[in-house]
C-alpha cells in the first residue's frame, strides 16, 4: 500500500516537473528545457509501468522496457545539461 502511494507521488512529481519545464521552455525557448520535458514525461511513463507491474495488472515482465526508458531519461538529462 505504501509502495503504491509512493509510486503515485513519484508520477505526480514527474508530471509536475514536466509542467514546470514546459513553462520554462515557453519563456526561454531553450532546447535544454525541451529535453527536460521529454525526460520527465518518460520518467512518468516508466514509473507508471513499474506501478502497473507492482499492482500485478500486467502479467508480462517489463524489465527490458523499463530499463530502456531509464537509459533514455538519463540520456536526455545529460543532453539537457550538456547543451546548456
Amino acid at each position: 500500500m505504501i509502495e503504491m502511494a509512493l509510486a503515485v507521488i513519484g508520477i505526480a512529481l514527474a508530471l509536475a516537473l514536466a509542467g514546470v519545464s514546459l513553462i520554462a521552455y515557453k519563456k526561454s525557448h531553450l532546447h535544454a528545457a525541451l529535453y527536460l520535458i521529454i525526460a520527465f514525461f518518460l520518467l512518468a511513463i516508466k514509473k507508471t509501468l513499474e506501478t502497473l507491474h507492482l499492482a500485478a495488472w500486467v502479467g508480462r515482465d517489463m524489465s527490458v522496457i523499463v530499463g530502456i526508458l531509464e537509459v533514455a531519461v538519463l540520456f536526455l538529462f545529460v543532453l539537457a545539461l550538456w547543451r546548456r
